[in-house]
């Protein structure tokens, strides 16, 4: 499934995604690293970036930063890629900290950006900006357990003795865009979802719940047996990385 997104990511993105990624390797990778956990990015701040030793920003950091900094979060995704573009060229032209999309706590260590200007054309930076756009929420799906539809997710749950899991997200839903990107890529809960688990994924705002279940709010986590009909449990908050754990392990004996 992952290597099928990224198809198709390359494929619906071929004026900017594959020139976008030639662009950051030249003129952004000296100094950015692509992905690294955000816990670990944090684990880094605090010794001071003697962990990872970073000179930058990484560019998982760079992405998610400008998804819930630059432009409306609810507004059309066309609408905030313009926004980003125009926030990218005028950043790399004339940076300035107090405008950084990045947590100060994350990059207190780094030194000043130098300035770019005229590095890169109009192209480039469109380019660029796609690439950063797109780049972390691609991140998010290599790094998460992989998720199907209801129907699919009956079938697989009975055909390997598994539990229905469905996350009841929102795209602009501040605690599910942090589950997302801190919980469900931790090594630890992919192999949990992985080895007992059937995941979907679906945004209650356009999509109903089955079995008649009502949505909690979000993130919401509603656990459906193995018979795609009994529902086992209905959860609704954030959980952090071992509440999550423990969450899941408790679904688990519950459903035996």
């Amino acid at each position: 499934m992952k290597k099928i997104f990224w198809f198709i990511l390359a494929g619906c993105s071929f004026l900017f995604g594959i020139e976008g990624k030639e662009v950051f390797d030249a003129k952004c990778a000296s100094c950015h690293r692509y992905y690294i956990s955000l816990n670990e990015l944090k684990k880094n701040a605090q010794s001071n970036n003697t962990l990872l030793e970073l000179k930058a920003p990484t560019l998982n950091q760079l992405s998610f930063g400008v998804r819930l900094n630059i432009g409306d979060i609810k507004a059309d995704e066309e609408s905030q890629r313009l926004e980003v573009e125009e926030f990218i060229e005028n950043y790399i032209a004339a940076p300035d900290k107090k405008k950084n999309v990045v947590p100060p706590e994350m990059t207190k260590f780094f030194p000043a950006m130098p300035s770019m200007k005229d590095l890169l054309n109009e192209d480039e930076i469109e380019a660029l900006s796609n690439f950063i756009f797109d780049y972390g929420e691609a991140m998010i799906i290599e790094h998460s357990a992989p998720f199907v539809s209801f129907e699919k997710a009956k079938e697989l749950a009975k055909q390997e003795n598994k539990i229905i899991m469905i996350r009841g997200i929102l795209p602009y839903c501040k605690w599910c865009i942090k589950m997302d990107r801190e919980v469900m890529v931790e090594k630890e809960v992919v192999e949990t979802l992985i080895k007992d688990f059937v995941v979907v994924k679906t945004d209650v705002a356009l999509e109903k719940l089955p079995l008649g279940m009502k949505s909690l709010g979000t993130p919401s986590f509603y656990f459906i047996n193995k018979d795609g009909e009994t529902v086992i449990a209905q959860i609704q908050g954030y959980r952090n990385k071992q509440e999550f754990l423990e969450l899941l392990n408790t679904v688990k004996q519950n459903a035996k």
